[in-house]
Formats: C-alpha cells, structure tokens, sequence
C-alpha cells in the first residue's frame, strides 16, 4: 500500500537514489519477524553491551556517563547491570561515528539519519558471537535499524525502539530481504549493501512519531517497515547518551582477524527547525562527529570524513 509522499510533516526520503513513493510494509515485516525464533541472549547482549559502550565512551566526562548508565540499568535491572560492570567482557566499538554534543542535540522537531550499511554474508574471519551494524538518528527515544551477526549464520535485520517498554520490533532474516539488498562501488571494490533510513519527528505537542523504512532495490523506492507514534517531551528527546552514534560497528569479542570489509556509505543527516519545517539532507561531516575504535583487530579500509567507512581484519 502506498502512503502520502510527505505524511505529517516528515522529511523527503533521502535523494541519492531513485525514489518512488513510499509504500507501507509493515504488516509484512510484522508478521515475518512474528515467525521468527526470539533470541533471549542476542536481547540481553544488545542492552549489556550498550552499558559497556557508555561506560568506556570517551566524550563523556564521568557525571554523564553515569546518567547513561542509569538509563540503561532502568532496562537491564540493576542485578544485571551489576553483574555485567563487574566482571571482564569483551565487546564495544570496533570502529564507527560519533556524534558531538552539539550537533546531536542541534535539531528542532524532527531528525532523520539514512545510510547504506556494508553488511558482507558471511561475516568471516573469527566471529564467534554476535556483531552489530547499526546507527542512531540523534533522538533520544529513536530507533535503530541495524544489521545483527551471530557467528557465522545468516545475518538478520532488527529495529529496536528506544521509546516502547517491548523495543524488540521487527527481526527479519536476510533470506527474506531479497528486494533490499544490492552491492555499490566506492574506492573501486563492490560492496553489499542495506539502505535503511530511520526518522524521528513531532506530529503534535509532546508527540513523536518513529520511523523505519529499506529501500527496495527491485522497485526503486523506499518501503515503511516499522512506525509508532508516543508522548515526549523535548527534553527527552535531546537529553542523555542513546542518541550520541552514527554508524558504528559494534564488537562483542576482544579480537577480530580475517573478517570481510564492513562499514557503512553515505551516512546522511537531515533535521527540521523548531517550527518543523525541514532543511535539506546532508552527508555526516567530520565538523559534526568524531571517529570511535576501542582497538580490537579492525583496519580501516578508508574513511571518506565522516560519511563513509570500511574496515576489516
């Protein structure tokens, strides 16, 4: 089912490839990742390794780390959140973009971020555990749309949504996503790719609506696979740690050897003002954000500053 172009005020879909109008595909989406198995301990890693990220995040001084980690503990328990700040665990950023204070905050009703994740099938190398690709939109109560590894197996894409009490959305195998995956050239070598697009914006006073949408490569447009509209205020919005990466590759072993090349292209931004009338989209800018590597194998393939990355092993 198609959808308005532009319903409620939301941006236009980003414009580095043809766009069709936006078609619905939720309910698709839903009942796919409806069939599929929940993974209890890919739930609990996510949230755990989330904790360790903000514990060892190096642009936040220790007052700010400790708000993070308490919003975390409020998710995890604190039993679980204990047990994981007290004992050794490997895991954290392999490589990825980070968003500086100002600008992750330096939006007015509504911020989009879209991106083409390289997300190789397999992951190779050594990977034993689990491996995220995966972003923010600068929105504190946003969604993730990321690319989710467990060993060697078929990868999966999952949302998870940062504003729900069950933020556990959508889990959709690759061998479902046929129509979204594509490879693209940069710095001459073909890459696979996943283009997602995830949005956050005010549809009326103290309300937000989140968005996730693919592009689907066969049809040429992008498709909404994921929506909820909740109560916010602004300040939780711009306030705290979770809306402080852009794409990020994140680790969950203490090192890595031999995997393929991975990253991410075309990292693009766009916000609206606080009159919710929307600017144009812009690749991410190394006057913007800053790159993270917690030093576990991983090599940069190159680094287009800071729209664009490729690492391996």
């Amino acid at each position: 089912m198609k959808t308005e172009r532009n319903p409620m005020n939301s941006p236009t879909p980003p414009q580095n490839r043809p766009n069709n109008a936006i078609e619905d595909h939720q309910s698709g989406f839903a009942a796919i990742s409806a069939k599929t198995p929940v993974d209890e301990a890919f739930r609990t890693a996510f949230l755990q390794n989330k904790l360790l990220i903000a514990h060892t995040h190096p642009g936040l001084d220790i007052t700010a780390r400790g708000q993070a980690i308490a919003v975390l503990v409020d998710r995890l328990g604190r039993e679980a959140a204990t047990d994981m700040l007290t004992r050794p665990r490997p895991g954290g950023v392999g490589e990825g973009i980070f968003n500086n204070p100002d600008f992750k905050t330096s939006w007015g009703l509504g911020t989009s971020f879209s991106c083409d994740y390289v997300c190789p099938t397999p992951p190779g190398g050594n990977v034993n555990t689990w491996l995220y690709i995966t972003a923010t939109n600068r929105s504190g109560l946003g969604v993730e749309a990321l690319v989710s590894y467990y060993g060697q197996d078929t990868p999966h894409f999952r949302v998870y949504d940062w504003a729900r009490t069950d933020p556990w959305q959508i889990d959709i195998p690759f061998t479902a996503l046929d129509n979204y995956l594509t490879t693209i050239t940069a710095h001459g070598a073909r890459y696979p790719v996943l283009s997602v697009w995830n949005g956050t914006w005010s549809i009326a006073t103290n309300q937000y609506r989140n968005q996730a949408l693919l592009y689907n490569q066969a049809r040429g447009g992008w498709d909404l696979v994921y929506q909820y509209d909740y109560a916010a205020t602004d300040a939780q919005q711009k306030t705290g740690w979770v809306d402080s990466w852009a794409p990020i590759v994140e680790t969950f072993q203490s090192l890595y050897v031999q995997t393929n090349p991975m990253g991410a292209l075309d990292a693009q931004v766009i916000s609206s003002d606080n009159n919710g009338v929307w600017g144009t989209w812009e690749l991410l800018s190394s006057s913007d954000s800053y790159l993270r590597t917690d030093n576990m194998g991983f090599n940069l393939v190159f680094l287009d500053p800071n729209y664009a990355f490729i690492v391996n092993s």
